[in-house]
């Protein structure tokens, strides 16, 4: 009799887990609709199995699917779920919410989905490389750099930054660089702190000290600075940044900088510059749309007077104090982008980018073709035309860019570059060396 009691419960137990993971034909059509993309057909297909049969794991696991492919994370997390309270939980399915986990920046969550898989299949190697991938992105990153690796008039520069993403929605950032341009050169130190409160969508803080000299060089014509020029200038940044829809994304960004002024180190500005950038994807997924206004109050260098300083524009002689007078400023620019398979490619209008009237308008292009997985390369150029109340009236200035980067192991990346200045009072070239390291520590 007992025997005939456990032969029963053998069957009861096959019998359900045959009803949990039977397939349908249109199962296997559903999944070849995901892998080729149709995201919208698959879910209309997946939505039908699991609504003719809502205890099959497999199907809710299916729909799941769909959703996270599409985006929808809550609704793929919600159906995976349901799968494992079916008895449906299995390697695939563990990977599948720990990608989320991690999309979504929860990563303490997202590492034990991932060992959760490994120990349901020690031998997903694809589990394993997933994990690894998490630890790397979210522990200690170092990053470096030496020379000129920004596609402007940066002849010479240095830098290292650390960042780090252990902490669940959090990105913290910190560092120290040294620039040298045919103006200025500038130390800087700086820190920020992302909080993604959605995967896409984050709110950021920033802060800097900025502190400048003005070395004269007859060789490469550096100006003695202006009477307006600033000493050190504290800076403060806000800015959030969301995904209105799935095509459409705002940000808006407040800075607020307190300079000291060169010649008069007493006295202080209070600045203020605001911030509104769209972007959006056109129905053809490739292309994309941008546009940013921004304002920005701060000293107008034609009336401002600095004390122990002549001021040419206002009364003559030696102003007996700092007395600052404000002006605004605006520009209105838009770019366009494409981003398909191994390209990338960007073009953008500014007019008026520095927000100081110096720049008529300026053209931003960029140009990146993935050689292979590891391997990258980059064109960038920089025109700008000066406006007639610089001092370059109606002169013209550019910058060429051309860089590589290479994945040398997956926690190291090493970048090669070359830059070449043209500018009305000179040609400069620079060459550059970019470095970054994920330790994975701390995580």
């Amino acid at each position: 009799m007992k025997r005939k009691w456990n032969a029963l419960l053998i069957a009861g137990l096959l019998a359900v887990s045959s009803a949990a993971y039977a397939q349908a034909p249109g199962y296997n059509d559903a999944q070849r609709l995901i892998d080729s993309g149709a995201y919208s057909a698959a879910e209309d297909m997946a939505e039908k199995l699991v609504s003719a049969e809502p205890g099959n794991a497999r199907y809710r696991e299916l729909l799941g699917d769909v959703y996270r492919k599409e985006g929808r994370y809550d609704e793929a997390m919600a159906e995976y779920s349901k799968a494992k309270e079916l008895g449906g939980e299995n390697a695939g399915l563990m990977k599948s919410i720990g990608s989320i986990q991690k999309r979504q920046r929860i990563n303490k969550a997202s590492a034990e989905s991932y060992k959760r898989a490994l120990r349901l299949d020690p031998k997903d190697r694809e589990a394993a490389g997933d994990l690894a991938s998490l630890e790397r992105s979210r522990g200690l990153t170092l990053r470096a750099s030496i020379g000129g690796a920004e596609a402007d008039y940066t002849t010479d520069s240095y830098e290292a930054a650390l960042s780090y993403g252990g902490v669940d929605r959090l990105e913290l950032n910190a560092g120290y660089g040294y620039t040298e341009n045919i103006y200025y050169t500038r130390d800087k130190f700086f820190g920020s702190a992302y909080y993604f409160y959605r995967p896409d969508s984050y709110f950021k803080v920033y802060a800097a000290q900025k502190d400048y000299d003005y070395p004269v060089d007859s060789a490469v014509q550096k100006p003695n600075p202006d009477t307006n020029s600033y000493d050190t200038v504290p800076v403060f940044e806000a800015e959030i940044s969301h995904w209105l829809t799935k095509n459409f994304r705002g940000s808006f960004i407040y800075e607020y900088f307190r300079p000291t002024f060169f010649y008069d180190q007493d006295s202080t500005a209070s600045n203020h510059k605001f911030t509104t950038e769209a972007y959006y994807i056109t129905p053809n997924p490739a292309i994309r749309l941008k546009a940013m206004f921004a304002v920005l109050r701060d000293p107008d260098s034609q009336s401002t007077e600095i004390k122990g300083r002549d001021n040419l524009n206002t009364a003559p002689g030696e102003a007996a104090e700092t007395d600052v007078h404000y002006k605004t400023t605006s520009l209105l620019g838009a770019g366009i982008e494409y981003s398909k398979d191994r390209w990338n490619a960007e073009i953008k209008y500014l007019p008026n980018r520095d927000l100081d009237d110096s720049y008529d308008y300026s053209i931003l292009a960029g140009l990146a073709y993935d050689f292979t997985e590891r391997l990258t390369g980059r064109f960038d150029y920089v025109y700008d035309k000066y406006s007639t109340d610089s001092n370059y009236s109606g002169e013209t200035a550019n910058v060429y860019l051309l860089s590589a980067l290479y994945g040398i192991t997956p926690s190291t990346d090493i970048g090669v570059g070359y830059k070449r200045l043209s500018l009305p009072t000179s040609d400069d070239n620079a060459a550059f060396l970019t470095f970054s390291y994920k330790t994975g520590l701390g995580f």
